[in-house]
C-alpha cells in the first residue's frame, strides 16, 4: 500500500495587488501567533472556544475537500489530510495515537494556547465527517498537547476523572473498561 501524501501545491494564494490571502475559496488572514495568544488570554473562555471551533471547522472543510470519499478513506488518508491542513494553518504537527479503543490526537509545536486545541480538533473532525464528536484536552505539556476523541459521554467522564486528580493515562484505562 502506498502511503497517503499531502500535496500543498496552490493551497495558499497570495494576491499582493489586492492585499489578500486565500486558501481554496476562503479568504484567510496571517496573524502573529502572539496576537492570538494575547487575545485568548483576555477573552472570555466562550470566545476562545469559538475561535478554536472556527479554526478547526475551516481545517476540516479543506481536508474533506481533498478526499474523494471521506467515508471510504483510510484512517491514514484522513490523518494525512488533516495534518497537512493543520500544518498549512500553522497549528503545529498533528498525528494520532491509539490507546486501546481510544483515539488521541497529538498536536506538537502549536503556537495556540492548549485549551483552544480540543475545540479545534473536535470541530475539524465534525466538519470532515459531518457528525458530532466529543473532545477533551488530556495533557498540555509544552510543546505537545493530547486531545481525546470519543463520545460526548466518554469525554465528559474522562474530564471528570482528570479533574478529580486521576492521571490522564489512568483515565483512558478506566474508559477502556467501561461497556461501549
Amino acid at each position: 500500500m502506498v502511503a497517503p501524501s499531502f500535496d500543498a501545491t496552490h493551497s495558499i494564494q497570495f494576491d499582493l495587488g489586492r492585499g489578500n490571502v486565500r486558501s481554496g475559496d476562503e479568504q484567510v488572514l496571517l496573524v502573529p501567533a502572539n496576537a492570538l495568544a494575547h487575545l485568548t488570554a483576555v477573552a472570555p473562555a466562550q470566545a476562545s472556544q469559538a475561535l478554536g471551533h472556527a479554526l478547526g471547522a475551516a481545517i476540516g472543510r479543506r481536508a474533506r475537500a481533498r478526499l474523494h470519499d471521506v467515508g471510504e478513506a483510510s484512517i491514514e488518508e484522513v490523518v494525512t489530510q488533516l495534518a497537512g491542513e493543520a500544518a498549512l494553518a500553522g497549528i503545529g504537527s498533528l498525528s494520532i495515537e491509539r490507546w486501546g479503543r481510544a483515539v488521541v490526537v497529538l498536536v506538537e509545536g502549536s503556537p495556540l494556547a492548549h485549551p483552544l486545541l480540543a475545540p479545534l480538533v473536535g470541530s475539524a473532525l465534525e466538519a470532515m465527517f459531518g457528525r458530532k464528536v466529543g473532545c477533551t484536552l488530556l495533557s498540555g505539556e509544552d510543546p505537545a498537547a493530547r486531545v481525546l476523541v470519543a463520545s460526548e459521554r466518554g469525554t465528559e467522564r474522562v474530564r471528570d476523572w482528570i479533574a478529580s486528580g486521576v492521571p490522564w493515562g489512568n483515565a483512558l484505562t478506566r474508559l477502556q473498561g467501561e461497556p461501549a
